[in-house]
């Protein structure tokens, strides 16, 4: 398999092996910024399997993931605090199921997630939405373009340029934590602009729609290089750009290029707005101030 075919593989496979599954419980995770909020079970679990079964076919690779199972080959393999070592590195970067809490209820806002980077650039993406009109697959490699299959077809995608008062416009679930005062007044702001607001479950199935033309922008405050590795190299392929941005406190710090800190797997970086490049700024700048 090449690159991208592996990348699609694994990320159906994990979505597939938790499709019908319904764990017993899920516990709380340890997260100081969404709190009781994040949640894990058994499900998280077994996607991972089924996604690290093909991934080991690439005997080079690192990874990264928000879960660890207990597979030494894994284990030995996993990027931690030494990020520096990214820049010369193949690295796995998977979210074996982004949207806990949707799947946890039977709603279908989740995903299955998995990127490949390789000397801090991204190379593949794969994002799988099992309960999206019977199974959506959105992906990309570097330089030949971004793709939706849907019912068995491939289509190529083309972001769509709209004026924010024709945008319809997702925000992170974790824009209406008090955790994030700049984003609670930023929706309201923002929604009396745009055509429509939504919220999803998921960060990287509303990158796939961003890159579709399904929705016109995502706004996410800080998170983790899981949610968006995948995602972002479909949207760039698809024709729009990634804002990428660190919070301090109510500032907001654009960044000009992602660094290897950015991709911490212990803490949530970095925030980011995805659209059509015109909109992107637009929205940028309005955040800014």
């Amino acid at each position: 398999m090449n690159d991208l075919e592996l990348c699609i593989g694994a990320a159906i496979k994990g979505g597939n092996s938790i499709s019908n599954y319904k764990p017993l419980k899920e516990r709380i995770k340890k997260d100081s910024y969404v709190g009781h909020h994040a949640i894990v079970s058994s499900a998280d679990y077994k996607s991972q399997r089924a996604i690290l079964s093909v991934l080991k076919q690439d005997r080079n690779a690192l990874f990264m993931t928000e879960e660890h199972v207990k597979d030494k080959y894994f284990r030995d393999r996993l990027v931690r605090s030494d990020l520096d070592c990214l820049r010369d590195s193949r690295v796995y970067i998977i979210d074996e199921l982004d949207g806990s809490s949707s799947f946890k209820i039977g709603h279908y806002e989740w995903s299955i997630s998995v990127g490949l980077m390789e000397n801090l650039e991204h190379k593949v993406g794969a994002v799988s939405a099992p309960h999206i009109r019977n199974g959506t697959l959105f992906y990309a490699a570097r330089g030949d373009g971004a793709f939706i299959k849907e019912n068995g077809k491939d289509k190529r995608l083309k972001i769509l340029k709209r004026g924010l008062g024709d945008s319809y416009i997702i925000f992170g679930v974790d824009c209406f934590l008090k955790k994030y005062p700049l984003h609670n007044k930023f929706l309201h702001e923002l929604a009396d602009l745009c055509r429509t607001s939504n919220s999803n479950g998921s960060c990287a199935l509303p990158l796939g729609l961003v890159a579709a033309g399904k929705a016109d922008a995502l706004i996410q405050p800080l998170q983790c290089p899981w949610d968006w590795a995948a995602g972002k190299l479909i949207v760039e392929e698809a024709g729009g750009e990634m804002i990428f941005y660190e919070l301090e406190g109510k500032k907001v710090k654009i960044l000009e290029k992602l660094e290897p800190k950015h991709y911490a797997p212990t803490k949530r970086a970095v925030g980011f707005i995805a659209a059509h490049k015109d909109l992107a700024e637009i929205i940028a700048e309005k955040l800014i101030k």
